[in-house]
């Protein structure tokens, strides 16, 4: 949907997404950094915005979702593109620590596989959803069940993860650098941060539309940018994946009666999604800069040898 003048007033709240009567912590003045992608609303949150931001997110996917990325094709596709692009990158059976953090599983169908193949891990989820929690608990009765704290620390060791995953998460989470700061902190020497997400703010928050409150997804470069400051570089160029469009077109026809092949669509996702990364725009606010990526999938590592003493300067610098 296209946007009107910046000096236009809008106001501090407006309802978002599918859940009636819900306002955004997103603001309203969308700043030129902002819509060039080189900044992210809601990254400098303090305690009082960080409190609502939470409540507003806390069930919001949850409520939304109703059980759909069990079996929407589209869901699966991602799942597809989670084995091609990421756990490709991880050999479980060498790592140690066997220790992965999931980010927001909502009701862990993304790691069910890896898990299946690997049942030697030990699962953590970070989950802020206590419906999902409850979920998590019964399939996975072992498994380590963290509350995400509005602060953006995580209450593990530093180094005991050899594996954290986010798939489509980050978009959902305020302050996200500080968060990849603290996956930075948990990660093992030579581990693996997979992740997906959505490359634009995904509509006009200050708009009705179809989200969650807070979404927006995050610039290719400035994400890129949060790992490096850590301490984690991108194993390969992000791939831009997932073009929206596709999920219109065939969800509604060959993909849901399987007459398409997820072999076949990833090949299809990946050309097309290859050509229109070359219009990349976070803020697409009209109708040209609306051809372009929906997502891209990366890989970060962190430096074998990296030692503790450098994850603390990290932490000092960032006021932890």
């Amino acid at each position: 949907m296209c946007n009107r003048a910046v000096t236009e007033k809008r106001p501090a709240a407006t309802p978002a997404g599918p859940i009636s009567g819900v306002g955004t912590s997103l603001p309203a003045d969308v700043s030129a950094e902002i819509r060039a992608g080189r900044a992210l609303a809601g990254d400098d949150f303090g305690a009082d915005q960080l409190a609502i931001w939470f409540a507003q997110e806390k069930e919001a996917f949850y409520r939304a979702d109703a059980a759909n990325s069990e079996v929407d094709p589209w869901y699966a596709y991602m799942r597809f593109v989670n084995e091609r692009l990421g756990f490709v990158q991880v050999d479980a059976a060498v790592a140690e620590p066997k220790s992965v953090l999931v980010i927001g599983p909502g009701s862990g169908v993304e790691i069910a596989e890896f898990s299946r193949r690997n049942p030697h891990w030990r699962l953590h989820f970070l989950e802020a959803s206590e419906n999902f929690s409850l979920a998590l608990a019964r399939k996975w009765p072992d498994a380590v069940i963290l509350r995400p704290q509005t602060s953006g620390d995580i209450e593990l060791d530093s180094g005991s993860q050899m594996l954290v995953c986010a798939f489509s998460v980050l978009h959902h989470i305020p302050n996200v650098s500080k968060v990849v700061r603290e996956v930075s902190r948990v990660l093992a020497s030579g581990g693996t941060f997979l992740v997906r997400e959505p490359c634009s703010s995904m509509g006009d928050w200050r708009l009705p539309r179809s989200a969650t409150p807070n979404e927006r997804g995050i610039g290719r470069r400035l994400l890129v940018e949060f790992a490096r400051r850590c301490g984690l570089r991108a194993v390969r160029t992000p791939v831009p994946i997932l073009f929206e469009p596709l999920n219109r077109i065939f969800l509604r026809g060959p993909l849901r009666r399987g007459a398409v092949p997820l072999r076949t669509l990833y090949v299809i996702d990946r050309t097309v999604s290859c050509l229109v990364s070359l219009n990349d725009h976070y803020w697409r606010d009209r109708w040209y800069k609306k051809i372009g990526p929906s997502a891209y999938f990366y890989v970060f590592r962190k430096a074998r040898g990296a030692d503790s003493g450098q994850t603390r300067v990290a932490a000092v610098a960032a006021g932890r």
